[in-house]
C-alpha cells in the first residue's frame, strides 16, 4: 500500500508538470489522436470494401478494436517509464534507482506518465461508441463489468510485456525490439478476430502472451458469438485471472533481472 501512495503522488507530480505547458499538452493530445484515428479509419475503410471479415461485421471489430486501444493507451500511460530502462543501466544511472528508499519498480514505473496517451484512450472510446451506435447492444451491469475488466485487465497484459521487456535489459542492456513484436504489433493482431490468423500464431497470443484471452473472448461474451476454436465457454470470464498471471510472471522476470544487475560503472 505505501509502494501505490508513492506511485499514486510521482505520477501525480508528473500530470500536474505536463499541465503546466497547456498549449504543448493539448498539441500531443491531438497528435496522438490523429495517428490513430488513421488505424482506426483504416478498419472501416477495410469493411466498407469487403463488408465482413470470418463472419464479423465493422460494428463487431469496433468493439474489439475499441478494447484493445483503450487498454494499449491506459498501459502507455503506466508503463512508459520502463521504456527508458535501457539507458539508465547503460549510463549507470541505474545506480541512483538503487540507493533511493522507494522501490526500483516503483521509481521507474513512475517516472513517466504520458499525458497525451489519452488521445489514443479518446480514439478508442470513439470506436466503441461506434460499436454500440451499430451493434445497440443491451448493458446489464454484468456485462459492463466484463467489458471493463477486458479493458483492464488488457492494460495490465500490455503493462506487463513492458515489464518483461525491460527486466531483459538487465541482461543485455540494449532494449531488443522483441517486445514491439507483443505491444504494436499485438495490438495490430488484438484488433481483430483471433480464429483468421495461423494456428502457431493463435497460440502465442492465446498461451504464451494472453492478449486473445482478454480482448477476443470477453467481446465473443458481449456478442453472444459462439466461439469458433470450440474451446471452453468459462474462457470469455477469466481476463483478469489471466491477465494477473501474466503481470505476476513479469514481476518474477523483473525480480530475476534485478538480482542479475550489475553496474557499468559509468
Amino acid at each position: 500500500m505505501d509502494s501505490l501512495s508513492v506511485y499514486a503522488r510521482l505520477a501525480w507530480a508528473q500530470a500536474r508538470g505536463q499541465m503546466q505547458y497547456r498549449a504543448s499538452f493539448l498539441l500531443g493530445l491531438a497528435g496522438v489522436f490523429s495517428t490513430t484515428f488513421v488505424e482506426l479509419l483504416a478498419v472501416l475503410i477495410l469493411f466498407r470494401t469487403f463488408g465482413q471479415l470470418a463472419g464479423w461485421q465493422a460494428g463487431e471489430v469496433a468493439l474489439l478494436y475499441g478494447i484493445v486501444a483503450v487498454a494499449f493507451g491506459l498501459s502507455e500511460m503506466a508503463g512508459d517509464g520502463f521504456e527508458d530502462i535501457s539507458s539508465l543501466i547503460r549510463t549507470g544511472q541505474f545506480d541512483r534507482v538503487l540507493t533511493r528508499p522507494v522501490p526500483p519498480f516503483v521509481q521507474i514505473m513512475a517516472s513517466q506518465f504520458p499525458l497525451k496517451r489519452l488521445g489514443r484512450i479518446a480514439q478508442g472510446v470513439f470506436a466503441l461508441a461506434l460499436a454500440q451506435r451499430w451493434l445497440g447492444l443491451d448493458w446489464t451491469p454484468g456485462r459492463a463489468l466484463v467489458l471493463l475488466s477486458a479493458i483492464f485487465s488488457t492494460a495490465v497484459v500490455f503493462v506487463g510485456i513492458f515489464v518483461i521487456g525491460a527486466a531483459l535489459c538487465f541482461w543485455t542492456v540494449e532494449r531488443t525490439e522483441a517486445q514491439n513484436v507483443f505491444t504494436y504489433g499485438g495490438t495490430e493482431l488484438a484488433s481483430y478476430p483471433v480464429h483468421i490468423y495461423n494456428p502457431w500464431l493463435r497460440g502465442v497470443f492465446l498461451y504464451v502472451v494472453p492478449l486473445a484471452l482478454t480482448t477476443y473472448y470477453p467481446a465473443l461474451y458481449l456478442l453472444r458469438k459462439p466461439d469458433p476454436l470450440g474451446l471452453p465457454g468459462w474462457l470469455q470470464l477469466t481476463s483478469p485471472l489471466v491477465a494477473l498471471a501474466f503481470f505476476a510472471a513479469g514481476l518474477l522476470a523483473w525480480r530475476a533481472g534485478l538480482n542479475h544487475y550489475q553496474s557499468t560503472g559509468s
